[in-house]
């Protein structure tokens, strides 16, 4: 069974949807570019967390900055980024705007703003628990006009 999701960003052509895996889940993400399939990236991942992102806020605005050797790195990165964020402060988010993600001096550099609120279970529908991103079967593809990147979140 394949869920598409709904898009819950003003981004034409760009989405999520949860592939079949054997134990973990399997997110495969796109857009016409590689800041659209990152920010639908990390909406996959707030979607397995909290299914139903239409019920988030927007009382947080958060700054995410993240740097790492090469675009596989930096896609755990910031995906690893939001699960320290959900653990640590009890946040989740279901607008994100990944606005760069630039080479500079060896490194990516990515720059995004999320928006959304405080983790409430009686709130919020309760999902899947993630304990980490991982490269197993990770893939990103850069085409002329879109980006896809597969990525699987341990659970």
């Amino acid at each position: 069974m394949i869920i598409i999701s709904k898009e819950f960003c003003k981004m034409k052509d760009a989405g999520y949807k949860f592939i079949e895996h054997t134990a973990d889940v399997k997110v495969r993400s796109w857009g016409s570019n590689l800041e659209e399939a990152f920010s639908q990236a990390a909406l996959g991942l707030m979607a397995t967390i909290s299914p139903n992102l239409e019920k988030i806020k927007h009382e947080v605005v958060r700054e995410i900055n993240v740097e790492s050797e090469d675009k596989y790195a930096l896609a755990i990165d910031f995906l690893t980024e939001f699960l320290y964020i959900f653990d640590v402060e009890n946040l989740i988010f279901n607008e994100i705007n990944v606005q760069s993600i630039e080479l500079k001096n060896d490194n990516y550099e990515l720059k995004a703003l999320a928006k959304g609120e405080r983790f409430d279970k009686h709130t919020h529908e309760i999902g899947t628990e993630v304990k980490a991103i991982t490269y197993s079967f990770m893939n990103i593809e850069e085409k002329k006009e879109r980006v896809t990147i597969e990525i699987v979140f341990d659970i």
